[in-house]
This record gives structure tokens, sequence and C-alpha cells, in this order.
């Protein structure tokens, strides 16, 4: 489900103010309180704000993971631009791990046009995509993770003990200054240690909306990824890894 422009502005508001009443929002923006209304209703629907008396807050993104199909709309272009980028590191009769992420996700289409690959992943969307595409895919199972198609818990963790790929394809909900790489979601951040743990390769992707940011759980440094993809430069960013 995608957002209007509008939306997008009320989003930028909140994250400014961290609360609006619905009469702030209505002027600021020229529009009716009533299409306020209707625009926090949704927005709160899709787990990006939270609906008060009179108006909305923002809620904490550092310890909010937006739900998938939400983050599948974010920054497209940017993912988009990663997964161009990161797919010099597939080559034929590679064994391919994809963690749940959005990101990840980009690289299908990719994937598809190298022979003899053998794909896992815990996300069920993206799994269906790639069997779609005629991929060899194995979809690792488990739990459903706040009711997203993204799976873990003990099933997951288990089966991911088992799998060695050639390479891992991974990203995360925040990336801060010094390279620490972070989530907030518990059951996603220990799966995706495990991943890291048997992987030959890593390879992190990360958009800069995650840029300059910091989640409850830390999932590694960057100092110890293979090499991290972005859709633009941070020149301030403090690591030893290799940055594309």
């Amino acid at each position: 489900m995608s957002i209007t422009k509008r939306q997008e502005q009320i989003l930028e508001l909140l994250r400014e103010n961290r609360f609006l009443s619905v009469e702030k929002l209505s002027k600021l923006t020229y529009t009716s309180p009533s299409s306020i209304r209707r625009d926090l209703t949704k927005l709160q629907n899709m787990c990006f704000i939270k609906r008060t008396h009179g108006g909305a807050s923002i809620l904490d993104e550092n310890n909010q993971a937006a739900p998938f199909s939400n983050r599948m709309s974010q920054n497209i272009i940017g993912k988009k631009k990663i997964a161009k980028k990161a797919s010099a590191f597939i080559c034929d009769g590679q064994d391919i791990m994809l963690d749940g992420s959005s990101t990840a996700a980009c690289l299908i289409p990719y994937i598809a046009k190298h022979k003899d690959i053998q794909l896992f992943t815990n996300n069920m969307i993206t799994a269906i995509n790639a069997i779609n595409y005629g991929i060899a895919t194995h979809c690792i199972g488990g739990s459903s993770i706040n009711n997203s198609p993204v799976l873990s818990g003990s099933q997951s963790y288990r089966a991911v003990s088992e799998i060695h790929p050639d390479i891992l394809f991974f990203s995360s909900h925040s990336l801060d200054v010094n390279g620490i790489i972070s989530d907030p979601t518990e059951e996603e951040n220990y799966l995706r240690r495990l991943m890291l743990s048997n992987t030959k390769q890593s390879v992190f992707l990360c958009d800069s909306e995650k840029f300059n940011r910091r989640a409850l759980y830390t999932l590694t440094s960057l100092n110890d990824v293979d090499v991290a993809v972005f859709d633009v430069a941070w020149d301030a960013l403090k690591t030893k890894c290799k940055t594309l």
C-alpha cells in the first residue's frame, strides 16, 4: 500500500515536530481537517504514526520496524540502485542467501540472469518472486514476525545454522556513523547474526534513509562485513569495510 504526497508531507512534519494537532496539520498542508483525519487513520494503520486526542505523533523509528509492505515502497529508487551495484557479486553456480529485507528482495531480477543458482531466504514474498523468475528457491521456515511474510524463530534458527552459502546479501534498520548496524526486531536480528556466521562472503545493503540512525539491538559492525553497498556515498562514515 503506497502513500500520497500529502501523507509524505504529514510524516515529514511529524518527524520534525514529534506531535501536531489536526488543526495545525490542516493549516500547514492547506487541507481540510476531515481529509487530515483520513490521512492520519491510513498512516496509523500502516504503523507510521500514533493517533492521539486531537492530533498525531510519529512512532519512534529507532525502535519500530515498519511493515514489510511499507518498506517495499520506501526509497524504491535507492534500493534498485543498490541492487544493481550489488549484482556485480553474483556469479553462476552460487548458493545465495537473502535475508528478509525489502532491499535484498530487489536482487531477484539480477539473480535470475545467472545459471545454477540455489537461493535461500526467510521471506515468503521474496521466495515466491524468485520461484516466478525460475530460480531454484528454498524458503526457510519459521514463524511470522509481526504478521509479516518474514519468518524467524527456533525453526528458522535451526535451518540457517545448517546452511553455508557462498554469499549473503542482507540489510537492517539502521547504520550509525561509527559503522554499527542495528535493528529494532530481536528475532530478525538474531537470525541475521546466524546467517553472517555461516556465509563465506557478506554484502550489506543500505539506502541513505537508514544513515545516522541507531536501533535497539546491535547486529554487527561494518568492520566485520566484506562489502557495503549504498545508494549514495556517506563521507562521514567511519569504517574499514569496502564500500560501493
